[in-house]
Parts: structure tokens; sequence; C-alpha cells
């Protein structure tokens, strides 16, 4: 079954697209987001309740967002912006002070 999910030839050597996504500072006013940034907070499942942080919406609609996302842009672009704003966003959190 492994070889089914991770085959050699799958792309492997194809590299990555760049993340198309930006996650917003402390700080970052509303009406200047860019649309980066408003896909990094549609993207991104800390909104959602994920962490120690609260929800700030409701699980299906954030899963709903991403679908659509998904659709749009595809499967693989998606997932390289879900990884780029978790890792930004977990990196941020372990910056804080204690």
């Amino acid at each position: 079954m492994i070889d089914s999910l991770w085959p050699q030839s799958h792309g492997s050597d194809r590299p990555l697209p760049e993340p198309t996504v930006e996650v917003p500072t402390n700080g970052t006013r509303l009406q200047g987001l860019t649309e980066a940034q408003i896909r990094g907070i549609l993207t991104n499942p800390i909104y959602a309740g994920v962490g120690p942080y609260p929800p700030m919406v409701e699980e299906s609609r954030w899963v709903r967002c991403c679908k659509k996302l998904i659709d749009e842009e595809g499967a693989e672009q998606f997932l390289v912006n879900l990884l780029y704003v978790l890792r930004k966003s977990f990196l941020f959190q372990s910056q804080e002070p204690q």
C-alpha cells in the first residue's frame, strides 16, 4: 500500500511550489491585509482552534473554505501553504515570552 501512496516516480524530482501565503503579524490592521495574508488566515487551522488557541471560526466553515481553496489553487499548493502557515504560527508561539 505504501508504494501506491509514495511511489518513486510521483514527481519526486520536481520541486514544490513556493508558498503563496503570508502570516500577518500582530498589529497588522485589517484594512491593510494583502491578498497573500488573507489566504494565510483562511488556510491557517489555528483559527479553527488548533493548538492552544480558541476557535475563531467554526470547524465546518474552515473545512469548507479550505476545500474551496484546494479547488481553486490545487491540493499541492494548498498543502505547501498549510505547512508554511503552521511553521510560521508555531515558530511565533515558541518565541512569545512565557
